[in-house]
């Protein structure tokens, strides 16, 4: 069965992970500058990919923030957010994961995937981004490093990858009451 989501996407959807510090610190000003382009250079909606693992939710701040100031009304603006990470303090001079990546962060990122963690992640990708934003998209993001952690321990992988389907029995309870449009993956394997 092929379910329609009603959206419309544009040719080119537009990833916000240096919103988030990815390599190099940028000034609030820059990532204005970037949102207002490709929202300039988008006929229609303008889309936008984001995760809770970027700049341990900086990337989402900084985009509402920017549409924000904008006065982007939010029905031109469609968010696709991969769930799995969610804010945790930062305890060292960077973040634990993916060291040396992400600049200048106030915080850290960890894994949370399960039915009740991938609501966890939801509800924070949403106050991070902030009304009247909301994500229309949503994937569980790097289940794949999920089952590789088990290193090898049958127990954990069968633990690991029960919490993996619990996440997504959870997105699609958003999807059927009609929180979110559509429901993906977001892996590198």
């Amino acid at each position: 069965m092929v379910r329609s989501t009603g959206i419309r996407l544009p040719t080119v959807i537009f990833g916000i992970s240096a919103l988030g510090n990815l390599y190099q610190a940028m000034p609030d000003e820059r990532k204005d500058a970037l949102v207002a382009a490709c929202r300039a250079h988008t006929s229609g909606a303008v889309v936008f990919d984001g995760a809770g693992k970027y700049g341990a939710g900086l990337a989402l701040e900084c985009l509402g923030g920017a549409l924000r100031r904008q006065g982007a009304d939010a029905d031109q603006v469609i968010v696709s957010n991969k769930l799995a990470w969610r804010r945790a303090p930062l305890l060292g001079t960077e973040p634990s994961f993916e060291p040396g990546i992400w600049k200048d962060l106030r915080h850290d990122a960890v894994m949370d995937i399960s039915a009740a963690g991938i609501l966890r992640c939801h509800a924070e990708g949403l106050a991070l981004l902030g009304q009247p934003y909301r994500t229309a998209l949503v994937s569980v993001h790097d289940p794949d490093e999920c089952l590789a952690g088990a290193c090898g321990d049958a127990g954990e992988r069968a633990r690991r990858l029960a919490d993996i389907l619990a996440a997504y029995a959870a997105l699609i309870e958003l999807r059927r009451t009609g929180v979110v449009a559509a429901v993906g993956i977001g892996a590198k394997d």
